[in-house]
């Protein structure tokens, strides 16, 4: 009874061992057939010959070109001043002097005139029959003469007691009020255009000879969330400053979207160097190791692509590409992305 019970557990033992060798080499077939060489997925791109351009980066500082402190040009109390925050065009009202004083000043100046006019009338016919002489009637002309500039002087006084804007802008401050009393030079309002502004800047001056007025400008705004402007440079100095080897350069701006203040710092990168038919790739291709500067190319002369291990020689870089002098060639494929996990001889599947 015993031996009748055992029998069939050991069939049973003898069946379940033999299905576990049979997986075993199922597996092991699988695995092998799995295990060439590794698929990866990448990006890449096709190297072309083009123009290629170094800059180096500085930062500016953005001012108004115009950018004036409006005085007065004659004496009288404020009447009426314009409102600060106040845009207005060339020629536009920005305060009003009272007159009154003004208007008696030119008064009396054209009566000098007339008196110092007839006088003058008068006295000619008797110069030219010699019943005076020349010295007489030079003090004549001298008076009708020095009455005319009172006069005119009168009358410049009486329009500068309207004082309007010399251009366009806004009417960023006000130093007086209604009421006070003025003296030609007395400050009225700061009136500022941010329509065009120019960026001022140091550049190092290595590059005194390499940089000139029309050279490019790429101009970062990003960090005010205003992208990218491109532009040029409009002035370069001569005379390098001493403490920070830099030599000054200004940057002429359209800033009718008003993208810009005055005061702000932007960054700038500046072109020095502009190479025709050159090769450069994306940065993040580049792979540095004991050998030096290294890219993956696409080799597609077998029957599938896969990746190839090529030592390159480089150059400046800029905006994030790099200058390639050796290693690639026109219509080479570079790959960009997915070099994290990529060796020679992978086959590689182009995204």
């Amino acid at each position: 009874m015993r031996n009748y019970l055992i029998l069939p557990t050991c069939v049973l033992l003898i069946a379940w061992l033999s299905g576990c060798e049979n997986n075993t080499e199922d597996s092991s077939t699988d695995n092998q057939n799995n295990g060439g060489t590794r698929e990866v997925a990448v990006e890449a791109i096709i190297v072309e010959s083009g123009e290629f351009r170094s800059g180096v980066k500085i930062s500016g500082t953005v001012e108004s070109i115009n950018d004036a402190i409006i005085s007065a040009e004659a004496s009288g109390r404020v009447q009426e001043i314009i409102s600060i925050g106040s845009e207005v065009q060339a020629g536009d009202v920005i305060a009003q002097l009272d007159k009154s004083i003004l208007r008696s000043s030119l008064e009396v100046a054209r009566s000098n005139f007339e008196v110092a006019e007839e006088t003058y009338e008068r006295q000619q016919p008797l110069f030219e029959e010699g019943i005076i002489t020349p010295l007489e009637f030079s003090g004549v002309r001298a008076r009708r003469e020095q009455a005319r500039a009172q006069l005119r002087q009168a009358e410049i006084q009486l329009e500068n007691a309207t004082i309007t804007a010399p251009f366009n802008g806004r009417v960023e401050q006000r130093m007086v009020e209604t009421g006070e009393l003025l003296n030609p030079g007395n400050a009225v309002v700061r009136l500022v255009n941010i329509d065009k502004l120019k960026i001022t800047a140091g550049l190092p001056d290595r590059y005194s000879n390499d940089v000139r007025v029309g050279s490019e400008v790429m101009v970062d705004l990003s960090a005010y969330n205003a992208g990218e402007l491109e532009s040029e440079v409009t002035f370069t100095g001569n005379v390098i400053n001493t403490q920070t080897r830099t030599f000054p350069i200004e940057i002429e701006i359209d800033n009718s979207e008003r993208l810009m203040k005055p005061q702000m710092t932007v960054d700038l990168l500046v072109t020095h160097t502009t190479l025709p038919d050159v090769i450069s790739v994306p940065r993040n291709a580049l792979i540095r190791d004991e050998t030096g500067q290294n890219v993956f190319v696409i080799n597609r002369e077998g029957e599938r692509p896969v990746a190839e291990y090529r030592p390159v020689t480089t150059g400046e870089s800029t905006a994030g590409n790099v200058l390639i002098h050796e290693g690639l060639f026109d219509g080479d494929e570079v790959i960009v992305a997915g070099l994290a996990n990529l060796n020679v001889g992978d086959i590689v599947r182009v995204e």
